[in-house]
């Protein structure tokens, strides 16, 4: 066996040859061979099928590159540049979506000046740019809110409910729970339990009220007669006298009558001093004689006066009665 490392070194051709081992062959004989370059170099480039590379290139689809000496079918440099449609690069432009190196708008700083006045309950902004093209924004406030300026300073205030606060007792029934300034809880601050059987009282306790108390008896009276008792499941009538009706209606109601004299109407001599009411009947043109205090003779009630011819057909003249013959 040759020492390998012997040998000196050579640059090979297509027409050398080197040793290896064909496997390829099953008839037996020695498999140790020569191989050409040329014949190795013909199975590399399609996995032992044959073949050589003929052409490199390249194509863009977007069209922001320019592809120069492609494709390449022998031997030679790919070159590949940006597309530019105009302008030239610098520190100060910039490659525009239609390939234009251009600078950016707005590039030149634009300094606004800010002032603000009131207009009403309204404020006013103004932004007034480098230019001197100004802007306006209108701030108005809702209900409740304010809005005020002095020397571009912009106060905004709540004029509506600022704070929300229990009353002192005796009158605390509500509690206010302010940890959170802007969703303030209220609640009942009575002590005890609320449920079903429970009720707020007056000294700001749930409690439940006490059995109400029953009635066994009562009693009933009059402007005469003796008062009477009134057992529990008994019944009260109310009875009207002479002259007087009662009825019983709906909603405990007991209506009184009088179904008597209701007025009274007095002809001459009499007189009367009312209709209804307390009335006093008089007679002022009869004869009184309340002063009559002798009993030696009838007391006159009544004065006649009648011719002797009437008088004669009396009869048996009234012994209370003065006839006066005229």
């Amino acid at each position: 066996m040759a020492i390998i490392y012997s040998y000196p070194s050579a640059t090979p051709t297509t027409s050398d040859v080197v040793i290896g081992t064909l496997l390829s062959d099953d008839s037996g004989e020695n498999p140790t061979k020569s191989f050409s370059i040329a014949d190795i170099i013909g199975l590399v480039p399609a996995a032992g099928t044959g073949g050589t590379v003929t052409s490199i290139g390249l194509t863009n689809t977007d069209n922001f590159l320019v592809i120069g000496n492609t494709p390449i079918t022998t031997a030679g440099d790919i070159s590949i540049d940006l597309f530019t449609s105009g302008g030239t690069p610098s520190s100060n432009t910039y490659y525009r979506g239609d390939g234009q190196w251009a600078v950016p708008p707005n590039a030149v700083a634009n300094v606004y000046t800010f002032t603000s006045v009131p207009n009403g309950t309204d404020t006013d902004l103004t932004l007034t740019d480098t230019n001197l093209v100004t802007s306006v924004v209108r701030l108005s406030p809702g209900n409740n809110i304010g809005i005020s300026t002095a020397a571009n300073v912009i106060t905004i205030t709540n004029e509506g409910v600022r704070t929300i606060s229990a009353v002192a007792a005796p009158l605390n029934f509500v509690s206010v729970d302010n940890a959170d300034a802007f969703n303030p809880v209220l609640g009942l601050s009575a002590t005890g339990t609320p449920d079903a059987t429970s009720y707020l009282r007056g000294d700001n306790t749930w409690a439940t009220i006490a059995g109400g108390g029953t009635m066994s008896s009562w009693s009933i009276a009059a402007d005469t007669g003796t008062a009477e008792q009134v057992d529990e499941a008994e019944t009260v009538t109310i009875v009207g006298g002479a002259g007087i009706d009662t009825a019983v209606a709906a909603t405990n109601t007991v209506t009184v009558t009088n179904s008597g004299v209701t007025q009274i109407t007095a002809t001459a001599p009499i007189v009367a001093s009312a209709a209804t009411g307390a009335i006093t009947l008089t007679s002022p043109t009869s004869v009184n004689n309340s002063t009559d205090n002798f009993a030696s003779a009838p007391i006159i009630n009544n004065i006649i006066s009648l011719s002797q011819t009437d008088y004669n057909g009396i009869g048996t003249p009234d012994p209370n009665t003065l006839y006066v013959i005229a």
